[in-house]
């Protein structure tokens, strides 16, 4: 099972009966937070992978596939037909885990982007090799500093909105966005430029950890996350009664089990996004995740 192995059987039925009865007694409160958890597992799509393939850094996408592929082996679909038979209650084990190894590639990335900027900002920083980290930006304009110098600019730009027309933007703020649109770009071109070179920093930060602290990496996981782990199972399986999974077979092809493993990974891997969101938002006290809501689900 790779990295997602950390979840074993043992620890999903624990956490799992943890987060039914977390101490509350009863049906558990109606938060927004839970709320939003829940409602974002029964409406996603597995249209939700291809979105996250364009939008997630090719590093995690890439960490994902591999880890889909080491589980279930790499003989090509096109000339052999691979089908997998279980029960009810081992593919719901191997669900939970596969959720939480998404949850913990999310937090690789945090912790790995935090570590970088605080490397970034001590004599001689990082390097790439001993803080693991995403890729960063190379060029022509390294010998620049970043920005330029907005001092004295005036003006306007006119940009056309397909449903809205004509849109006056101020020139100062026109100037930031391509900014940043050219420093993601290039931040783009960079990580694919390291994947074809067959390194992914992501992995080889998740192999360097040891035990305990690779366990932190899903440890923490609130019990909002965990009911809602829970609700993205039962809603693919039809059922969450265990007497019933003990006796329901299920079988698919390879393929249609990494399509579905992938998706799980992916919904692991917003979750936690969305639990980081409402932390930040709690302690800034800021308005609620209604603009998330709206949207359809998190921004990676």
């Amino acid at each position: 099972y790779g990295y997602g192995s950390l979840a074993g059987e043992r620890d999903i039925n624990v956490r799992a009966r943890a987060a039914s009865s977390d101490g509350r007694g009863g049906e558990p409160q109606m938060t927004e937070r839970r709320r939003y958890f829940l409602k974002y597992v029964q409406d996603v799509q597995p249209q939700v992978m291809e979105q996250f393939a364009d939008k997630a850094h090719p590093q995690v996408v890439d960490a994902m596939r591999q880890t889909v592929t080491n589980m279930l082996g790499t003989l090509p679909p096109q000339f052999f037909q691979v089908t997998v038979s279980t029960v009810g209650e081992n593919l719901a084990q191997l669900m939970y885990t596969v959720l939480m190894s998404g949850y913990m590639f999310r937090n690789a990335q945090y912790r790995m982007e935090l570590r970088n900027s605080v490397g970034s900002l001590l004599p001689g920083g990082f390097s790439d090799a001993v803080a693991g980290q995403l890729p960063s930006s190379h060029g022509p304009d390294a010998q620049y500093a970043p920005g330029s110098q907005k001092n004295g600019i005036a003006g306007e730009v006119v940009r056309w909105r397909h449903e809205e027309g004509a849109e006056v933007v101020p020139a100062y703020d026109y100037i930031e966005m391509l900014e940043r649109e050219v420093r993601l770009l290039k931040e783009q071109v960079t990580a694919r430029q390291r994947l074809e070179e067959d390194r992914n920093d992501l992995i080889e930060y998740l192999k360097s950890l040891e035990p305990q602290n690779l366990q932190e990496l899903t440890e923490n996981a609130g019990s909002d996350v965990i009911d809602a782990m829970n609700s993205f199972i039962q809603r693919l399986l039809g059922s969450s009664d265990p007497e019933e999974l003990k006796h329901a077979s299920n079988e698919s092809t390879a393929v249609e089990l990494a399509r579905m493993l992938y998706w799980l990974m992916v919904v692991g891997y917003s979750l936690r996004t969305i639990e980081v969101r409402f932390d930040m938002e709690r302690s800034l006290d800021s308005p609620g995740m209604s603009e998330l809501a709206g949207g359809g689900g998190p921004e990676l």
